[in-house]
């Protein structure tokens, strides 16, 4: 789905994403996937914003050793308009922007994404990459396309899973500190997910439950 290199979650999110070579027949299985894991769907924005969650485990992609962040807040109207600013004229297609809903931060360097409320299940959002923000890969006008993902909160909001509904790839998040998860914890919940072969993340972390 990328190349070897590509082992850091924002830039499969959010950098080199819209540049994936991939076939008519995988972006339909994908999207299937997507329906699949949208069943039964509980997300709360409230359950969601604040501290920052902590992917352990991914499936499509192997981010190794690296611990990546996910941090969520609401969505403003100076943010919606400051994004608008930098990113409408980059957009493939534009979304509604009076449908903002959040803002993502990835990463330690804070790396954004808009998303807005989409049509179906709770939990489904439209993303805008702010790639302008980053400043060293500028994109071409009209060629940036949208996110389009889902977010599920399982196990009574211990756990965050995101699958990014194009390039099929999936992350398992818990609170960094606030939730108290060891790594047995989190391997019988990927594997009651059934979603195939998966990857442990951030996995030189010690985690007090564990030793």
């Amino acid at each position: 789905m990328a190349t070897a290199g590509v082992i850091h979650f924002i830039i499969l999110f959010v950098v080199l994403r819209p540049s994936f070579g991939k076939s008519d027949e995988q972006d339909i299985s994908n999207r299937e996937l997507c329906k699949i894991f949208s069943r039964n769907p509980f997300f709360e924005t409230e359950l969601v914003i604040g501290k920052p969650w902590r992917v352990y485990y991914t499936w499509n992609v192997n981010l190794g050793s690296k611990c990546l962040d996910l941090i969520f807040k609401n969505a403003s109207k100076t943010i919606t308009q400051r994004i608008w600013s930098d990113m409408n004229e980059y957009l493939e297609h534009q979304p509604n922007w009076d449908a903002a809903a959040l803002l993502m931060y990835v990463g330690t360097a804070r790396h954004e994404a808009l998303l807005f409320t989409d049509q179906g299940p709770a939990g489904s959002f439209i993303g805008v990459p702010n790639v302008a923000r980053e400043g060293n890969i500028p994109p071409l006008r009209k060629s940036m396309t949208l996110l389009k993902f889902h977010m599920k909160l399982i196990r009574g909001g211990k756990y965050l899973l995101v699958i990014d509904c194009v390039t099929g790839a999936v992350t398992l998040s818990a609170r960094q500190r606030d939730v108290a998860a060891s790594r047995s914890d989190i391997v019988t919940a990927a594997a009651d997910l059934d979603l195939g072969k998966g990857y442990p993340a951030c996995i030189k972390e010690k985690n007090n439950q564990d030793y």
